[in-house]
């Protein structure tokens, strides 16, 4: 398990690096740097695949695993290269709203795949209720909420939904197994972070005042912890 400790360690440095510039200014340089720590989880998990205690019934689900974080990364990219490219930052936003919706997606899938047991439908149809509510709610709070979408109201719901699935579905199907298996326990933490991250997001982009660089750090420290849990789940993802 050394080696994916190594490239979470790497991540974390680099991560440091990035919010000391990122508080500075958003700049293409900065963007790259974005990029490497991305590159870490992304090599977190498929270390965790190669040296974790991950056996051959559990593929499936590090495959959605490890997609879901490529989707990520590449979200990553397309939210900052917005900064690079002003005329253009619609196309990148939207990129990166789908890409991170297609991560959850993949997530999800997994999840539901590698854990889901026969006769528990409950375990499934639950979290997806409420997911869709609490989507619908946000796509009409925003004023209540004291934000403004904007042209990007309806991709910020539709994302929404995917992003409390993911703490819905780890939640109910850890649940189920009785919170005994470590990997999908350690995906759940890290869905929690991802709604924290995001929240935080939300404001940094659609609020007012709320773009202050202990903003822009938390954001993206409780995003990154997210994105490394969830790839140093699969050191654990036996049954």
């Amino acid at each position: 398990m050394i080696i994916p400790i190594l490239f979470s360690c790497a991540g974390a440095a680099l991560l440091i690096l990035f919010c000391i510039k990122r508080v500075k200014g958003a700049t293409p340089f900065v963007a790259m740097i974005k990029a490497l720590v991305s590159f870490c989880f992304i090599a977190t998990a498929l270390s965790s695949i190669a040296f974790g205690a991950c056996d051959a019934p559990r593929l499936r689900f590090t495959f959605f695993i490890v997609m879901g974080l490529v989707c990520g990364a590449y979200g990553d990219i397309a939210l900052d290269l917005k900064y690079a490219h002003r005329k253009s930052e619609a196309t990148y936003t939207n990129a990166g709203f789908i890409s991170f919706l297609f991560g959850h997606v993949f997530y999800d899938v997994g999840l539901i795949s590698e854990f889901y047991v026969k006769g528990n439908a409950k375990a499934i149809i639950i979290p997806a209720v409420i997911s869709i509510v609490i989507a619908i709610g946000m796509y009409f709070s925003e004023k209540l909420m004291k934000l403004d979408y904007g042209q990007y109201r309806l991709i910020v719901s539709v994302y929404s939904a995917f992003l409390i699935s993911l703490g819905a579905f780890s939640f109910s199907l850890a649940k189920l197994h009785g919170f005994r298996n470590i990997g999908l326990d350690i995906v759940f933490g890290g869905s929690i972070f991802f709604m924290i991250s995001d929240f935080i997001l939300s404001g940094t982009y659609f609020g007012t005042g709320k773009n202050r660089p202990v903003d822009i750090v938390t954001n993206h420290v409780t995003y990154y912890i997210a994105q490394f849990a969830i790839a140093l789940s699969l050191c654990f993802c036996m049954n």
